[in-house]
């Protein structure tokens, strides 16, 4: 039996029950009804393809959704699988085929427990070397495995679809054995047992009414030693003697070999065959064992094939937020981002442009485009190596996050030395962007009276307790943080002159020992009923006085930012000094500093320009 669960627009868990097609969508007459603005009159139905329920989205203006992705055809679907119609999510749950095989496919454990014997004509694991064949009998029974193996591989692929990849292999096998009867059994971890996953009969009708009464005795031996059991008459064989599940079922005849990859068991394919004495023999059992060897491959190989796809579905969501390392501890279960809102110490930065109005004004529309996707590219590195969570762009704003919506040590820390290794990279920016002005002068391309356009940042930094989650609708979501300390990062922000750094009273108690930071009087933001404590970050507290180092690496991140020649010639030698006058990188005050900053970004210190 298969349902769907969820809450209506009451708030009220309701479970309905799949019996054939079920419609979903915002009209009456639709089988289960969503109140919902952005649910279509008809939005998308279930249906039962081939035995197996699927989801097909009838034109909906929204689009339906399974677990977070856009479907663009018919979705089969499997247990567990969300469904996301508007701003409604639809658990599927289906008891089959466990559930519902369950009734065809029974254990019995009267069995003898002294049972350990090998089973009789036991197969080989590999091909012995061309040289060393002595038999005609060993060749042909190697050329039969390979042939097999490649049938398989040909006809059942990597199928990301694990029942439907299981069904294939049972096909396959009732084309090559004489079995009347047959079932896949994968080992369940969470159960500690051997569950059927598809079962087929090769008399028509059967399927449903008979059942197939497989013995605990018989599995317990392929289980335990991982060899395969062949029994030419189940009821006489003295190895199942005591087994009554055997002679209650009266089978002639049974093989079951394990699926093996490497050394680990992931399940059992079991053959039956009521009709004929000795239907199976020991070469059907040298064959069939291959051909599990190799349906375990397939089957791994297709578990691993559809884990990396989850895996790229995961990154692909968090790449716009988090830096790559972090992407990787996510993917890797080693830190986890939690489901829903919740409330987090978070540190958050706003940097913004000064002047780009203005600017935007004096400047067409693909300049003002081409000037902030340099801009922005530098700085999302800049925030991604020191492990910061990209929020959002608003219009030449940049909102990042430290502590949201994973743990990271240090925020308050790791914000401010950003801020500062923001301003370092924006005087760079500045630098390559003067060369390219320069040059297009020089070259006519732009009027000789032209002005260069200098860019200049101020950035706010606050650290409190937030409201994080994901907000929007339920086509377009995104991670944020809400809250009053989020509005005083802003307005920390929107205060700042440019060159300037200016963080909140919580921020500074934790970077006051590290960096040079100034109080400045008490400001009236916006939205505020009384004057805020503000203080400006000059620098780091130490006795570092270098000139700015741009090394090679540091340069080959901007390189793809000027033309190139252009950014060939402002590459210079590792080690080589290259001192920037304070005042052309944007910088309004003259004390000394120097920026440590992590993942791949040189140490850097500059003293002003006499």
């Amino acid at each position: 039996m298969a349902r769907l669960s969820y809450r209506d627009a009451a708030g009220v868990l309701r479970d309905f029950p799949i019996k054939g097609r079920v419609s979903i969508g915002r009209h009456p007459d639709q089988d289960i009804q969503i109140l919902d603005r952005v649910v279509s009159k008809a939005h998308c139905a279930i249906e039962l393809v081939n035995g197996r329920y699927s989801v097909r989205d009838v034109g909906s203006r929204n689009g339906t959704y399974v677990n977070g992705i856009r479907i663009s055809a018919r979705r089969p679907l499997g247990n567990d699988d969300e469904m996301t119609v508007g701003s409604t999510r639809l658990k599927f749950i289906e008891d089959a085929p466990e559930d519902s095989l369950m009734t065809r496919v029974t254990f019995h454990d009267q069995v003898d427990g002294s049972i350990r014997s090998k089973v009789s004509g036991e197969f080989e694991q590999g091909f012995l070397p061309e040289n060393q064949i002595r038999d005609t009998a060993i060749l042909r029974r190697d050329y039969e495995k390979l042939r097999i193996a490649n049938e398989l591989q040909e006809e059942i692929g990597f199928d990301l679809d694990s029942d439907n990849l299981l069904a294939k292999i049972l096909d396959k096998a009732f084309e090559i054995f004489p079995a009347d009867r047959g079932v896949i059994l994968m080992h369940n971890a969470n159960l500690e047992t051997f569950v059927p996953k598809v079962y087929k009969s090769r008399h028509a009708g059967e399927a449903e009414g008979q059942s197939i009464r497989i013995s605990q005795t018989i599995l317990q031996e392929v289980v335990e030693e991982k060899s395969a059991v062949l029994s030419h008459d189940a009821m006489s064989d003295e190895r199942f003697s005591g087994s009554h599940s055997i002679i209650l079922e009266g089978i002639k005849s049974t093989v079951s070999v394990p699926l093996l990859y490497e050394e680990a068991l992931l399940g059992v394919i079991h053959l039956d065959s009521q009709n004929a004495l000795g239907a199976f023999s020991e070469k059907d059992l040298q064959i069939l064992a291959g051909f599990a060897r190799q349906a375990a491959i397939n089957i791994q190989h297709s578990r691993l094939l559809k884990k990396m796809e989850e895996e790229l579905a995961v990154r692909a969501n968090l790449q716009r937020l988090l830096s790559p390392q972090l992407i990787d501890q996510v993917v890797n279960g080693q830190i986890e981002i939690q489901q829903g809102w919740e409330e987090r110490e978070t540190t958050m930065l706003f940097a913004d442009i000064r002047g780009f109005t203005s600017m935007s004004e004096r400047m067409p529309a693909q300049g003002i485009v081409s000037l902030l996707n340099n801009y922005f590219e530098v700085m999302v590195d800049v925030i991604f190596g020191h492990q910061g969570t990209l929020d959002k762009f608003v219009g030449d704003e940049i909102m990042a996050l430290w502590g949201a919506p994973v743990d990271v040590e240090d925020c308050e820390i790791r914000a401010t030395s950003c801020a500062l290794a923001m301003r370092d990279a924006l005087g760079q920016l500045n630098e390559l962007r003067r060369m390219e002005f320069e040059i297009a002068v020089e070259s006519g391309t732009i009027p000789p009276d032209s002005e260069f356009e200098l860019l200049q940042i101020g950035i706010g930094i606050n650290t409190g307790r937030v409201i994080a989650g994901y907000i929007g609708s339920s086509k377009s979501l995104s991670y944020t943080v809400i809250g009053d300390p989020v509005n005083t990062a802003s307005r920390l922000c929107s205060t700042a002159e440019p060159g300037e750094i200016i963080v909140g009273r919580s921020t500074y108690e934790k970077v006051k020992d590290l960096y040079n930071v100034v109080a400045l009087p008490k400001r009236q933001l916006k939205g505020k009923a009384e004057a805020v404590e503000i203080f400006k970050v000059v620098g780091r507290l130490r006795g570092d006085e270098g000139v700015v180092n741009h090394t090679e690496e540091t340069m080959q991140r901007l390189k793809g930012l000027a033309g190139g020649e252009i950014a060939q010639a402002a590459i210079l030698p590792t080690g080589e000094a290259w001192q920037v006058p304070r005042k052309e990188r944007g910088f309004t005050d003259v004390a000394t500093d120097a920026i440590d900053v992590s993942a791949g970004w040189p140490k850097r210190g500059w003293k002003p320009d006499d």
